[in-house]
């Protein structure tokens, strides 16, 4: 089975999942026609959501080659893997900014009366894996970060463990976080368009999953598709600009 596709940047090859060697997920890159599958992942463990650099010479990753989920960095043919995080608790989720200076994650982080809940913030760090630091810091879960295309703001997605998750932007420094749905069922999976005016996303808000699209500020919302529970839309992607 394969899975998590990731264009490189020059549209060249594709970097996946896959459990075809029987040891976990592993991430294989091949070319965009499908050929020169090549493995380039080795370790125990599982390795998941490849996501390359804007200039295509590495990927970033999430392993559990040591223990824990980390996030991991590679060169793009395999070499020099390294982990970014080193911490005990779960790093999930990478995504380079434009420039490929920073890579924003979601880290576990335990909230509470006592602090023993867990929960999620995003957190972002230098490419090399210095200066990390909470974005959100907030009792709730806060995950899916997504970098606009000029690198100033971060989309992501806030809720309560059970659900009710809704799209939240904020400034790339922390500041002025906004919601930008708020209406009740789940709002998931945001996606900028490549000029960052709209932002595209899943909800179930109708009562089973579509594809909606809004501006960048939460207003002109517009339903995309309308299909019956048994045949859900997921995860919308922008057509890149010619």
């Amino acid at each position: 089975q394969a899975a998590s596709p990731s264009w490189s940047p020059d549209g060249g090859r594709i970097a996946f999942t896959s459990d075809r060697g029987g040891n976990g997920q592993q991430i294989y890159v091949m070319n965009a026609d499908g050929s020169a599958q090549t493995r380039l992942t080795m370790s125990a463990g599982s390795n998941f959501k490849p996501v390359w650099s804007p200039d295509g010479t590495k990927i970033a990753f999430e392993s559990t080659r040591d223990g824990n989920s980390e996030i991991y960095i590679m060169n793009g043919d395999g070499s020099d893997p390294t982990n970014l995080t080193q911490s005990e608790v779960l790093d999930r989720g990478p995504v380079w900014s434009p420039d490929g200076t920073k890579i924003a994650w979601a880290r576990q982080v335990f909230v509470g009366p006592f602090g023993i809940q867990p929960s999620l913030d995003v957190f972002v760090m230098n490419a090399d894996g210095s200066d990390p630091t909470n974005l959100t810091n907030n009792e709730v879960f806060d995950r899916g970060p997504v970098w606009s295309p000029d690198g100033t703001r971060i989309a992501f997605v806030i809720g309560q463990g059970g659900g009710d998750f809704e799209i939240v932007v904020m400034n790339a420094d922390g500041s002025d976080q906004t919601n930008l749905t708020n209406i009740g069922g789940d709002d998931l999976v945001p996606n900028w368009s490549p000029d960052g005016t709209r932002i595209a996303f899943m909800s179930e808000r109708d009562g089973n999953r579509e594809i909606y699209v809004m501006n960048a500020d939460g207003s002109g919302l517009a339903r995309l598709t309308k299909n019956t529970s048994t045949d859900p839309d997921l995860a919308p992607a922008w057509r890149p600009r010619p």
